[in-house]
């Protein structure tokens, strides 16, 4: 009686929209993740760097602080 292809194919474009959507938000997700990652080995990187520093002056004074803190 009724002729079903244009529902169909608003359904289809439908799946297709929702597919795509998905698809940009586990990519979003995924990117701020590894910048999230990145910053923190950034920082942790920079925190070694700091008692090295501080470890090879030998000064007791600035360790005690350090790890009274």
């Amino acid at each position: 009686m009724f002729n079903n292809r244009g529902s169909t194919l608003i359904e289809a474009l439908l799946a297709f929209e929702i597919m795509i959507s998905v698809l940009l938000i586990f990519i979003s997700l995924f990117t701020s993740i590894n910048k999230q990652n990145l910053h923190t080995k950034e920082a942790y990187i920079q925190l070694n760097t700091k008692e090295e520093a501080i470890f090879y002056t030998n000064d007791f004074s600035e360790i005690i602080e350090m790890v009274l803190r």
